[in-house]
């Protein structure tokens, strides 16, 4: 029997350098970027999906859980130990809210290496050599408890953690599919993909 996973989304922060909600941003006029990582999450077939944190009037689509985020303003770790919280699964894919240029492919190497290694708290995606904590798998079995812990201690940023827990990195054969963006800059530094793969559908 193949092992299930669940998936969620991180759309709580505060998005102070692009200055609106990048979960609700349509940068390239494909969609938000939340719809896109939400297809990307059902396509691979995710056994449950939810959004955790988000604006109140946020748009979620049927079948997507709304979560709270147990700890609202308190960074990305609180997020994560609200996903693995959350899920039924013990697998979990969290990801950002910011890629514009989310496949399923990423999150299916992920999903394939955290299957087959079954004590790994955590697959993360590696990209330009700097590991990605909201592109990964996680093992809620192994890596909720030590996350919560940490959480209670002070600790808000996961990076810092993982050297305490069993992982793996994966550099993503598609790593343009990875690209976030954080800052209007970075929406015009892109486009030129955007308007390559609109030429490649056409």
């Amino acid at each position: 029997m193949i092992e299930p996973f669940s998936g969620a989304i991180l759309a709580g922060g505060r998005s102070l350098r692009m200055g609106s909600d990048k979960a609700a941003l349509d940068p390239y006029g494909h969609g938000s970027m939340l719809s896109t990582g939400l297809r990307s999450l059902e396509g691979c077939g995710a056994s449950g999906i939810a959004v955790v944190g988000g604006a109140p009037l946020l748009p979620i689509p049927d079948g997507v859980e709304p979560v709270a985020d147990l700890f609202p303003g308190e960074g990305p770790l609180g997020g994560i130990i609200s996903a693995l919280r959350w899920s039924r699964s013990d697998l979990v894919v969290v990801l950002a809210c910011d890629m514009p240029f989310l496949t399923e492919e990423p999150i299916m190497e992920l999903v394939s290496l955290a299957r087959g290694s079954h004590a790994l708290a955590g697959v993360f995606a590696k990209i330009d050599g700097r590991i990605q904590p909201l592109t990964a798998i996680w093992r809620r079995s192994l890596a909720l408890e030590l996350l919560t812990a940490s959480f209670g201690a002070g600790e808000r940023a996961p990076r810092r953690l993982l050297d305490r827990l069993p992982h793996e990195t994966i550099i993503c054969e598609n790593s343009l599919a990875l690209i976030d963006l954080d800052s209007r800059d970075d929406i015009e530094r892109y486009a030129h993909l955007a308007r390559e793969r609109t030429t490649g559908e056409s």
